[in-house]
């Protein structure tokens, strides 16, 4: 089979659409009245492979799922991009725990890298709900990969990993049934762009992050992370806005006591200081601006005066600039 693919089960599951890979714990039947193909997931690690192409560069894949069954209280499914080595290799990236999750396998079935879980909200899933989820893969230098998760068009998570050569798009499901009313493969996807020059840094320069004892000093200026911002300040930039204030609760005080405190904009899915500045001192506002709209974002305050813990706001999403807003 080769791409672009697309099939709807009108009239069953075709002869060499699919196979059973991972650890084989898949049951897989073709439901006439739905016109759909019933997906019966063990506890194992296992997937259903389209056995499409094997891809070396951009390409997209989706599938319509129903969830019937789960025999956990939060059902597990998503992708599995299998390299075509041994029964397990390549990246695993799945709702856990409401939110996505991604993990990498060796040939031998074995999780080379724990579980790292990501920004994208998964709290949808559940038995009964119906999405349409699509991957999109691209590839940049030095086998460096972008996945960008979509549920019913929504962008869900972006996620950057280095590793492996060729992928085949598989359905992945844990303790799950699950019906699949279509799939559909294509190339190449709809990630265009390049992937972001700080995200192709070495690794020990890429995670050359602020700690906190110097993100909270005044005029702090490490010699090598300044240009390091600069580039991340370029590719974060977007027309979006993270506003907030940072405030000290004053017991027996009704109103809060606004604070003047350094505050750090982080990526979510890959702990990058994307901005760094400091709040109002007579309004503790502090405002993000022209910035990318797509990634989660971790907001971090810290007291350079010590007297307090750093306060911490997650899984936040930029919103449009508005002349209303500060």
């Amino acid at each position: 089979m080769a791409y672009p693919f697309e099939e709807d089960f009108a009239s069953g599951i075709p002869s060499g659409f699919a196979s059973i890979g991972g650890s084989g714990g898949v049951t897989v039947t073709w439901n006439e009245t739905q016109q759909a193909a019933d997906l019966d997931f063990t506890v194992s690690q296992s997937f259903w492979r389209m056995l499409a192409a094997q891809e070396s560069d951009d390409f997209w894949f989706e599938m319509d799922a129903e969830i019937l069954a789960s025999s956990q209280t939060l059902p597990q499914y998503g992708f599995w991009l299998w390299t075509g080595v041994g029964s397990h290799e390549g990246h695993r990236l799945c709702t856990v725990s409401y939110s996505w999750e991604h993990s990498q396998w060796n040939s031998g079935g074995t999780e080379d890298e724990a579980g790292q879980t990501s920004s994208g909200d998964s709290s949808w899933a559940a038995v009964g709900v119906r999405r349409t989820l699509r991957i999109d893969v691209k590839r940049g230098p030095s086998e460096i990969w972008q996945f960008r998760i979509r549920a019913d068009g929504e962008i869900i998570c972006d996620i950057i990993k280095r590793q492996f050569t060729t992928f085949l798009p598989c359905i992945f499901g844990r303790g799950i049934t699950l019906r699949v009313h279509r799939v559909a493969g294509g190339t190449p996807s709809v990630l265009s762009e390049a992937v972001p020059a700080h995200r192709r840094l070495p690794i020990a320069l890429a995670q050359r992050v602020l700690v906190p004892e110097n993100a909270a000093a005044l005029r702090y200026g490490h010699r090598g992370l300044r240009p390091l911002l600069g580039k991340r300040n370029h590719y974060y930039h977007g027309d979006h806005r993270i506003a907030g204030t940072v405030k000290h609760r004053v017991k027996g005080v009704i109103a809060d006591e606004p604070l003047q405190r350094r505050v750090l904009l982080i990526d979510q899915a890959t702990y990058v200081v994307v901005r760094e500045t400091w709040s109002d001192a007579s309004t503790g506002a502090y405002s993000f601006d022209h910035i990318d709209p797509v990634p989660h974002y971790l907001v971090i305050a810290f007291d350079h005066a010590r007297q307090h813990r750093a306060v911490i706001a997650d899984n936040l999403r930029a919103q449009p600039m508005t002349e209303s807003q500060p």
